[in-house]
């Protein structure tokens, strides 16, 4: 009797680690299937997507909320720079984008920078410079050195240190752009 309890002690010991077997190795092999998912795709679209999306929305906010007053002082730092480039031709300042009256005496020269623009009001001037030392912009000519300026033509300088020379005893031109009186 005591040989037949061993006996069915061993069997039953047998069959219930048979049992474990089967079930572990069971399901090891079927977890995470597409019958069986580990984690549902409605869990991920549902509630993991949203979540995820909000945190990301908070975060980019919040970067941008720290990040919006230099990027305001860099969008306005740079209008200003171009407006203040727009304001003047070359070779002029911001000063000088407007036009200056300029009164000159017999035998005074203004010399200019390049874009410089005149206007001879009243008097008598002659162009001073290498050739064409000045332009004239509303007839479209070149006036050489030595040429005498035609009163409310718009005359041009295209060479650097070009102008003109007063010829009458006052001479008055309105001047846009840089210039010296000598």
């Amino acid at each position: 009797m005591l040989r037949k309890k061993k006996l069915l002690i061993t069997l039953g010991v047998i069959v219930a680690v048979a049992f474990i077997s089967g079930v572990s190795i069971l399901a090891a092999t079927n977890f995470g299937t597409t019958n069986d998912p580990l984690v549902t795709l409605s869990y991920l679209t549902q509630k993991l997507k949203p979540q995820i999306m909000a945190e990301v929305s908070t975060e980019v906010g919040a970067a941008q909320a720290a990040l919006q007053p230099s990027l305001d002082a860099k969008v306005n730092e740079f209008k200003a720079n171009i407006d203040a480039k727009l304001g003047t031709s070359p070779g002029t300042t911001a000063e000088s984008a407007a036009f200056t009256l300029v009164t000159l005496s017999k035998n005074q020269t203004l010399t200019c920078a390049v874009g410089t623009e005149l206007l001879l009001r009243i008097g008598t001037a002659t162009a001073a410079g290498s050739a064409p030392a000045l332009v004239d912009s509303t007839t479209g000519s070149t006036l050489s050195s030595g040429g005498a300026l035609a009163a409310n033509h718009m005359y041009m300088v295209t060479i650097q240190g070009n102008g003109l020379k007063a010829t009458a005893t006052t001479v008055r031109v309105l001047v846009r752009g840089t210039y010296t009186v000598g």
